[in-house]
């Protein structure tokens, strides 16, 4: 395979577990079990009724990603006017359900805010980028969300320059699983979709998007999503470098 198309969150970048520890831990400080599970309720719920809600959906950007973006991407003005109400509003709520200090809202909305800002990636990533560069694989990063924010994570984790094409679905204005987003990638680099594959944790974007234009498809299992029958990958892996066997297809 010579083009190498590859997710961000959960599949380069750790973000789920990140997201799950800082809120556990500002849960206990509060007094208060379940903070993760309550928050991110009450986020995809009152995300649902914000006035950008489609173009949201459209690009992948995520409730709980909304709790911590910065929207400093022009244009985005309104969302970061938004903003600072639907997190308080989320904390709050999810203070009273668990029977929390619904008075430290605001103060705990704040703390996620600062404290999500982490970009570890997963162990066997500076191995298998490394490994690609040297077999000839040119890996291409696929991301849906708003661009300071996937920017951020890219820069972050020390990946800025590991990718000739980045393209985030906030930027181009259409996300995983659009088709278009694949072919978008194809087109660049003049290849079809035999000599492609995608790499992904996310079945209902990563794999069925790249399904749909006949590129093949790796799904890694970072233990939190479950597999989806509807989309069968043609790979399945818990470590990208078992997705390495490729490289000679």
């Amino acid at each position: 395979m010579k083009l190498w198309l590859l997710d961000l969150d959960d599949t380069l970048l750790v973000d789920h577990r990140v997201g799950e520890e800082v809120l556990g831990r500002l849960g206990q400080e509060a007094g208060v079990e379940g903070l993760f599970q309550v928050v991110r309720q009450k986020a995809e719920e009152f995300f649902r009724h914000a006035p950008f809600y489609p173009w949201a959906e459209r690009i992948g950007h995520s409730a709980l990603e909304a709790l911590w973006a910065r929207y400093s991407t022009p244009g985005l003005e309104t969302l970061a006017e938004w903003a600072w109400s639907f997190r308080e509003r989320v904390f709050r709520e999810a203070l009273g359900e668990l029977g929390g200090p619904v008075e430290r809202a605001r103060e705990l909305a704040e703390a996620f805010f600062r404290e999500r800002r982490r970009y570890p990636l997963f162990p066997e990533v500076p191995e298998f980028l490394e490994t690609l560069r040297v077999r000839g694989g040119i890996p291409v990063l696929l991301t849906n969300g708003v661009p300071d924010l996937q920017r951020e994570k890219l820069f972050g984790a020390g990946l800025g320059g590991a990718f000739p094409l980045t393209l985030i679905s906030g930027e181009v204005g259409l996300g995983k699983p659009d088709p278009r987003l694949f072919r978008m990638a194809l087109c660049a680099f003049g290849v079809g979709p035999e000599e492609a594959v995608m790499v992904g944790d996310n079945p209902e974007r990563d794999i069925k998007g790249a399904l749909s234009v006949g590129i093949r498809t790796v799904w890694v299992d970072r233990g939190h999503r479950s597999k989806d029958p509807r989309y069968p990958a043609h790979l399945e892996v818990q470590d990208l470098r078992e997705a390495l066997a490729l490289l000679e297809a």
